[in-house]
């Protein structure tokens, strides 16, 4: 019989996959606004919200992933990325929430004016307004970058280079909204590199049981 060998925990494919397309997504929806009507419902708009609502989503299994790689042997910095992940997950939330309110709008709207009053009714509600709209999306850049930054060491996977791509895309899509195909494309080349880091499975070693997963080899 054999057990999995224990070492870096490896990113599942739903990891993998989101680390390119969650910022890739990003991009497309970028693209679109550039080349849509700004603050018009029609396919430009729920095209292009639909393109960011299912980026954002995949951002989720990228902060699990990234948690997992935290050093073995720092509880430290294992606290770090867990804070910093679930403060990237409360913004991720309410990023996801922000997003789905502009598409219900978009289906709802039969043009801009109309468009800006059902707007106007969401946020008049002044908590509605801080959670969704102000204070609550920063805090996916906010985490992430403290997740990123806790995780950077000289042997990698996450290295300075890493870190700094992440903060320039987080200014460069704070600067303005139509600078965002390029915010996201520092996001990818951060992100993408990291797909390829480990497998979901270690070579076997004898004498453990072949059923054992490895999470429970860590265990």
């Amino acid at each position: 019989m054999t057990q999995r060998a224990p070492g870096r925990p490896a990113f599942t494919p739903l990891t993998r996959f989101s680390l390119v397309a969650a910022p890739a997504l990003l991009a497309v929806y970028g693209t679109v606004r550039l080349l849509s009507r700004s603050g018009v419902p029609g396919p430009g708009w729920t095209a292009g919200h639909l393109a960011l609502f299912l980026g954002l989503a995949l951002f989720g299994p990228v902060f699990a992933g990234l948690r997992r790689l935290a050093p073995a042997g720092s509880a430290v910095r294992r606290r770090v990325a867990a804070v910093s992940a679930a403060v990237a997950l409360a913004g991720l939330a309410a990023s996801l929430a922000q997003t789905a309110v502009d598409l219900v709008v978009g289906f709802r709207a039969a043009d801009g004016a109309e468009m800006s009053e059902l707007f106007g009714q969401v946020q008049s509600h002044a908590a509605v307004k801080l959670v969704v709209y102000s204070a609550g999306p920063l805090l996916f850049y906010a985490g992430l970058l403290a997740l990123v930054g806790s995780l950077v060491t000289r042997r990698g996977p996450v290295t300075g280079w890493t870190l700094g791509a992440i903060c320039l895309g987080t200014v460069v899509m704070g600067v303005s909204l139509d600078l965002m195909p390029a915010g996201s494309a520092l996001f990818l080349l951060a992100l993408a590199p990291l797909s390829r880091t480990g497998t979901d499975s270690a070579p076997p070693v004898p004498g453990g049981n072949p059923v054992d997963s490895p999470a429970r080899a860590r265990s």
